[in-house]
């Protein structure tokens, strides 16, 4: 069970969860946010689910998260411009890997654009989803699944996915303290993020799988025929790679993979 009023304790933003809404059950979070009329959506509304009939990763794909053991939920915004969503959705990668540092003394890297690893494995994913009023941006939905407590996998994941307890070796997370933590880190980044603050893109990059590395790409699901080396992000959270040939290629779209080289 999710400690609400402990977790309102821990909360020391100024607007970011300040508005919290839980659910014990609920399709989806993102869907149910996206549905919400206009006058009951605030910036900085988080909506948390223990389970999750429906929810959805990158492309379709289901999110596999045992009911009342990680945590699922939706952080709905409304920024100033809708030129850096990108580098808003990496930063809240960020905050998270800055929070199991913080916390648990735990090391992960971010992979472009949307995932957290640790050991190689993913322990976290996001799935961001904007609605429009015409050429207007309504609301950004940052769609957030962190592995927490969960001890066991499905066979065709075991190898692609851990939890926070797992590194903890088998010690209960508390998941309440986790997120308000989280919050609370994210809500200046935010910030800086909707004012392309160079310091933010620095972090990032310093995080991401790969930088400073020769690695292959996969895009579009082909593989590129040479390596490349991940530059980082730009202002907007675009991935910069230089090619053999001196080139700087920007990538904005979620269709390219990265797969760093062997050590």
């Amino acid at each position: 069970m999710f400690e609400i009023p402990s977790f309102y304790r821990l909360l020391q933003t100024d607007w970011l969860g300040r508005r919290f809404w839980y659910f014990r059950k609920l399709e989806s979070t993102n869907r149910y946010l996206h549905d919400l009329p206009d006058e009951r959506l605030t910036h900085g509304l988080v909506c948390l689910a223990d389970s999750q009939l429906k929810g959805k990763g990158q492309f379709g794909r289901n999110w596999y998260s045992s009911p009342g053991d990680n945590l699922t939920l939706t952080i709905a915004l409304k920024p100033r411009t809708n030129t850096r969503l990108q580098l808003i959705s990496l930063t809240v990668m960020l905050a998270l890997r800055e929070t199991l540092l913080a916390t648990l003394e735990c090391e992960s890297v971010i992979k472009w654009p949307n995932d957290l690893l640790i050991s190689e494995k993913k322990v976290a994913g996001l799935l961001t989803e904007c609605r429009y009023n015409g050429h207007n941006l309504d609301r950004m939905l940052l769609g957030v699944g962190i592995n927490v407590n969960q001890q066991s996998f499905p066979e065709e994941l075991k190898q692609k996915a851990t939890s926070v307890r797992h590194f903890t070796g088998g010690q209960n997370v508390d998941r309440t303290l986790l997120l308000a933590v989280l919050l609370n880190r994210l809500e200046p980044l935010i910030e800086l993020a909707e004012n392309g603050e160079l310091e933010l893109i620095r972090s990032i990059n310093r995080s991401i799988h790969g930088y400073g590395k020769w690695v292959s790409l996969l895009v579009d699901g082909k593989r590129e025929d040479t390596p490349v080396k991940i530059l980082g992000v730009n202002e907007y959270g675009y991935l910069m790679v230089l090619t053999a040939n001196d080139d700087v290629k920007t990538f904005t779209h979620e269709q390219v993979r990265i797969e760093t080289q062997p050590d």
